[in-house]
């Protein structure tokens, strides 16, 4: 039996927390422990803390560099570099998230959320492009919620200023200021850019970026509310600043270095042409994905480039579909099986290439909150719960080995 097993997020067993690396270790060892055969596993992680861990067999290269953390503290962090293509092209990733210098519990005050930027991404974005055609970033948490406006200013080359005092300034931003966004393009101009985002999220609204942000923390819901103002304000800014480049280059739906396209956006109405300024606002901000990275995918997608979705573009890169092909199961690894689960992030990425194979897809899950029709509907052949902590974990798994490889060892 060959089996794929596939994880991308933390198990939160009650005697620690096994990331995904960790889980995927003790589903394999048992596993292999209980029943011939051999595991392939895989790691999907799009954006939290893991998405240069997921690519480091692909993309060896790493380079160090230092740039400045959300809170203004210089931070070391790294990027990678894929391998070069038979024309010599290189892909480099960056990772959002490892700016982050709040704690990650979210313990972060409301006035330095409000104040955090997410200027390092562009300084390590831009080093990035020197030795790459193609950057790809991935929102993650970056600590900032400030729609990537200190991204968009690190890439123009501007030093501190309104673009980089966070989320809370972006209320008073003029169109003189916002204009950075076109330099931004400019030192970009040679260069791919894409947004490997972990969310739908769109910039604004209830649903958005500052939307979620209330409803993950409601003590800063106030903060939240500020928040949404200011985003709205800035990014109507840079819609006005960016009238007098080509429609299609920031909203066409046609494939190219320059558009904001993929699976996330949606097509563009009248072949990239708008009736009113309005109208490119609500396209922008609407964007899936725009509110991802507390904005991030805005600043993104501002500057030219394109939102994928991260766990799809990790899947590419690290050859899933061929790996699902050779296997007789597919086994996914997720905290809770939800409703959440079912429809975003590894589950469906794997269950999508499996039914068209006709491989069957098993979860393991320490919680299991959906229920059968739900299962089926996502693909998935059987679903057990893993217990508590990881010694139940392991005696599942056992038993689970045995059912789908039909002996015993």
């Amino acid at each position: 039996m060959h089996l794929l097993l596939a994880a991308a997020e933390p198990l939160a067993l009650s005697d620690g927390n096994l990331p995904a690396e960790g889980a995927c270790a003790l589903v394999a060892e048992t596993w292999t422990a209980t029943v011939r055969g051999d595991v392939d596993p895989c790691v999907l992680n799009p954006g939290a803390a893991g998405f240069l861990r997921a690519l480091a067999a692909h993309a060896p290269e790493q380079v160090a560099v230092i740039a400045r953390g959300a809170a203004g503290d210089d931070l070391p962090v790294t990027f990678r570099l894929g391998l070069p293509t038979a024309t010599g092209a290189r892909t480099a990733y960056v990772e959002a998230a490892l700016l982050r210098s709040a704690p990650a519990d979210g313990s972060t005050s409301g006035a330095g959320l409000g104040a955090a930027t997410s200027y390092g991404v562009g300084q390590v974005v831009a080093l990035a492009a020197r030795r790459a055609s193609r950057v790809v970033v991935a929102t993650g948490d970056s600590g900032a919620h400030d729609a990537g406006a200190g991204m968009l200013a690190a890439l123009a080359g501007t030093g501190p200023g309104p673009l980089t005092r966070g989320g809370a300034a972006l209320g008073a931003i003029t169109v003189d200021e916002a204009a950075v966004v076109l330099r931004a393009r400019d030192a970009l101009r040679s260069v791919e850019l894409v947004g490997a985002v972990e969310s739908d999220l769109p910039l604004l609204g209830l649903h958005g970026a500052s939307g979620a942000l209330a409803v993950e923390r409601p003590a800063l819901a106030t903060l939240a509310q500020e928040l949404e103002r200011a985003h709205g304000h800035y990014a109507h800014e840079v819609t006005r600043a960016l009238e007098g480049t080509a429609r299609r280059d920031l909203l066409s739906s046609a494939s190219g270095r320059s558009g904001v396209s993929g699976p996330t956006a949606a097509p563009a109405p009248g072949g990239g042409a708008f009736a009113s300024r309005a109208a490119a606002d609500r396209r922008l901000t609407g964007l899936p994905g725009a509110g991802a990275g507390g904005g991030l995918g805005f600043g993104i997608a501002a500057a030219g480039g394109r939102l994928l979705p991260g766990t799809s573009l990790v899947a590419h890169v690290v050859g899933l579909g061929a790996r699902v092909e050779a296997a007789d199961v597919a086994v996914v690894v997720v905290d809770r099986l939800d409703a959440s689960t079912t429809h975003d992030g590894v589950l469906p990425e794997v269950a999508r290439r499996a039914g068209a194979l006709g491989v069957p897809v098993v979860v393991l899950a320490r919680e299991i909150l959906a229920g059968r029709r739900e299962q089926a509907a996502a693909g998935i052949s059987g679903a057990y719960e893993l217990g508590p902590d990881s010694d139940a974990a392991r005696a599942r798994v056992a038993r689970v080995a045995r059912t789908w490889a039909g002996s015993e060892r």
